[in-house]
């Protein structure tokens, strides 16, 4: 059920961005006509004041000619007057006054044409635009006159107008995608950490249920008084393996926790490098011994001095070391060299084994994950280690990358500086 309601939930949201959306534009549409339907009742309500203006009889003036003014000797008395009227006021004053009392403020061109469509009052700089006067102009009756006004910025005069209620529309478009994106992110999020919890649950369950058994067979025997002293020896021995195994399980998912609930704190002291790496390596000579493995040191750093975790440090040459010895071939080789950096020691670990696909490179260092091999408990872990390692080093100060190839192996490059600093507690 739960499989079903995401895919619903994640359509349903969809479908309710997509009508928030249309919503939006359809506002900001009907909020572009409503200002364009205001516009124009204010333009007519002021061209209908400029038409008082120009017919009002005590304005009447002797005739001057302007040599700017398309001027006709055809036309009626009536008409010549309101030419005569509007040759001797100042026009754009008066249109910009009439319109400035409606709240326009856009740039107009004007112009006054007859009966038949031929300008009897034009300026120079309206003529571009007589045909937009005559096909778009916005125009008011003076007696058998046409007085005409086009806005040739009208739309970006509109647009400016709009712009705030238009910004606002797009931020809250762009919030909404956003949050909707989120949630897609933490859907899928949540389904991988889901998925990812019932791995280690099942990984964990597995790994514990060997060493149980185990020890309680040994236990078991060793109360069968017929085993001799060799025979109690090797169930002995295999019980405190089982137990030690036990325990270091625990120990990972410990610090693993407290690695990424940043609880973990470095407690730093002067070290050699190379003499922690041989130490591991001896602690570790039988399980090598037991397996085949073969190990060679190139520890080439002239300086390996370091100011670090001592306990921290040899927890992650553990773990890197055991790592290439789960994912050897079947003729282990592991090489394990240092060389000297500015800053400090360089480490890298190189095994022979199976390797690691490009695709998964990018995601070995996170919590839980751990790389497809067919069958989950083929290798046995939790998908802890590497993650506990790069907290470890970047708590250092250092960093961690890797490098791979499927069937040629792999090699873990560890940058420690010479010193931490004491007390710090890392967050990651």
């Amino acid at each position: 059920m739960k499989g079903r309601l995401i895919p619903v939930l994640v359509g349903s949201m969809t479908a309710a961005m997509l009508v928030i959306v249309a919503v939006q534009v359809s506002w900001l549409e009907s909020s572009a006509k409503l200002r364009k339907e205001v516009f124009d009742q204010s333009v007519e309500q002021s061209l209908q004041l400029v038409a008082n203006w120009l017919t009002a009889t005590h304005l009447d003036k002797p005739e001057e000619v302007d040599p700017q003014v398309l001027r006709t000797d055809e036309l009626a008395p009536e008409e010549r007057l309101i030419v005569r009227r509007m040759e001797a006021l100042p026009m754009d004053s008066l249109l910009m006054l009439a319109f400035k009392e409606q709240g326009i403020e856009a740039e107009p061109v004007f112009g006054a044409y007859d009966r038949y469509g031929q300008p009897v009052y034009l300026l120079e700089a309206s003529e571009p635009f007589s045909e937009d006067l005559l096909a778009r102009g916005y125009s008011v009756a003076l007696g058998t006159l046409q007085f005409r006004v086009h806005f040739p910025k009208l739309g970006r005069y509109l647009i400016g107008q709009m712009l705030g209620a238009f910004a606002l529309s797009v931020m809250m478009m762009l919030l909404i995608a956003g949050g909707f994106g989120y949630t897609l992110f933490a859907i899928q999020r949540t389904k991988r950490l889901d998925r990812l919890q019932r791995d280690l649950v099942n990984n964990l369950t597995h790994e514990l249920k060997t060493p149980i058994s185990s020890i309680g067979l040994a236990s078991e025997a060793l109360s069968d008084p017929a085993f001799d002293d060799e025979a109690r020896k090797h169930y002995l021995g295999l019980i405190r393996e089982e137990n030690k195994r036990l325990g270091v399980l625990v120990e990972n998912v410990l610090r693993a926790s407290l690695s990424e609930t940043g609880a973990m704190r470095l407690y730093v002291q002067p070290l050699n490098l190379h003499d922690l790496i041989k130490t591991v390596v001896k602690n570790m000579a039988m399980q090598f011994h037991k397996q085949g493995v073969k190990v060679d040191l190139a520890l080439d750093a002239s300086n390996p001095n370091l100011v670090a975790d001592r306990i921290h440090l040899t927890n992650i040459l553990f773990n890197l070391i055991d790592n290439a010895v789960k994912y050897s071939g079947e003729d282990p080789h592991i090489v394990i060299r240092t060389a000297q950096t500015p800053d400090g020691v360089s480490l890298h670990i190189q095994d022979n084994g199976v390797g690691i696909a490009k695709e998964h490179l990018g995601k070995v260092f996170e919590r839980l994950y751990r790389v497809p091999t067919g069958n989950v408990h083929d290798v046995k872990g939790f998908g802890l280690g590497l993650s506990y390692v790069k907290n470890v080093v970047e708590g250092h100060g250092g960093s961690v990358h890797i490098a791979s190839r499927v069937g040629e192996g792999t090699t873990l490059k560890l940058m420690l500086p010479f010193e931490c600093q004491p007390d710090k507690t890392h967050t990651s």
